[in-house]
């Protein structure tokens, strides 16, 4: 019976420039919270977004209006596509609301 070694070679770490933290700071649980309470899209979780934290660890994230659904399908993009859903008639007062806090 032969016994063979494989030769694995050992996982090598990301390069620091590479890494993002977990999302974090009063800002980022703000954002969150209200994008849940006014059920909100945002392209920042549709899209998948790494830098997510980042950003609503800064107070800016960018609202998708009318509905969780892009038509225009570009390859590079993580947010769903397919034909538009009739728009809730409340999404733009939640909208106005959410901005005002």
């Amino acid at each position: 019976m032969n016994k063979t070694i494989s030769s694995f070679s050992p996982m090598r770490r990301l390069p620091d420039w590479l890494k993002t933290s977990l999302p974090k700071g009063v800002n980022y649980f703000r954002l969150k919270a209200l994008v849940e309470k006014y059920q909100l899209n945002t392209v920042c979780e549709s899209a998948s977004c790494p830098n997510i934290g980042d950003c609503w660890s800064a107070g800016t994230l960018t609202l998708m209006i009318l509905g969780d659904t892009c038509t225009r399908a570009c390859r590079f993009c993580d947010v769903p596509t397919g034909f538009m859903k009739p728009p809730r008639k409340e999404e733009p007062i939640e909208i106005a609301e959410m901005v005002s806090k």
